[in-house]
């Protein structure tokens, strides 16, 4: 029997074992290349993801964030609608865009540039009464009792109890009042007499005494019952021309 021997030489046998080598390291590196493919794109489908969703987030709280500086007024502060809405500064209940919406016109509807309902008159006032006697404005002690207390308070310390409708200059004797009384979440800093009681011409900005000028007492109550008592106040006073008298009552 005639016997078969395979020859492969050293050289020879040393370039198959590279040959399948490099043939093994083609297919596991084909591999590796799409998997890592796969989760590169895998990856960038979850970041993708994940900016849209805090992108729409974002715009949520955008559109449903209250203005900036929806907290620092009272509707009580503005003789009608259209200058509550311009300063932007109260309370809007509804969430409607519309600020002080039970004050008279002339009123400014959100986005609008003019006032709707009644002209402005030249005399903002017009059409108002000024009594003789002390206006009596009344308010419940059970729905305000952190106002009430606030009121007695200032009361003791020496500031009057007949107060006199100012309506001119609100704002300015509030910021300078306020510029520098700390606040706390929650809670307004409620003014003892109200911007709108104090003051009194060319001497409402200074410092003054009781209650002409711009000093007042200060006292942080719960935000609800203050916005809700200056709201009261505003509609109780509208009707009523700068220079009457009026004072706090609590039933």
């Amino acid at each position: 029997m005639t016997r078969f021997s395979l020859k492969i030489s050293a050289p020879s046998l040393a370039g198959l074992v590279a040959a399948g080598a490099l043939l093994l390291a083609a297919c596991g590196g084909d591999e590796s290349t799409s998997n890592a493919n796969e989760s590169a794109g895998t990856s960038t489908i979850a970041a993708t993801t994940a900016a849209t969703t805090a992108t729409k987030r974002s715009t949520t709280e955008a559109e449903t964030a209250p203005a900036s500086g929806a907290s620092s007024g009272r509707c009580s502060d503005f003789s009608n609608q259209a200058a509550a809405q311009r300063a932007a500064n109260t309370r809007d209940g509804d969430g409607d865009g519309v600020y002080c919406e039970s004050l008279p016109c002339p009123c400014l509807k959100k986005g609008a540039s003019k006032p709707t309902g009644t002209a402005a008159p030249s005399n903002p006032e017009a059409g108002c009464v000024k009594p003789s006697a002390v206006q009596r404005i009344g308010f419940s002690a059970t729905k305000y009792p952190n106002i009430r207390r606030h009121f007695l308070k200032a009361i003791r310390n020496g500031w009057p109890e007949t107060l006199v409708v100012d309506r001119r200059g609100t704002e300015a004797r509030r910021n300078k009042l306020l510029a520098n009384v700390a606040t706390r979440a929650g809670y307004d800093r409620d003014e003892y007499p109200p911007a709108m009681g104090r003051g009194r011409g060319s001497e409402a900005l200074t410092r003054g005494a009781n209650p002409v000028g711009w000093m007042a007492s200060v006292m942080l109550v719960p935000s609800g019952e203050n916005r809700s008592h200056g709201s009261v106040m505003g509609i109780k006073l509208r009707r009523f021309c700068s220079g009457t008298r009026f004072s706090y009552r609590f039933y």
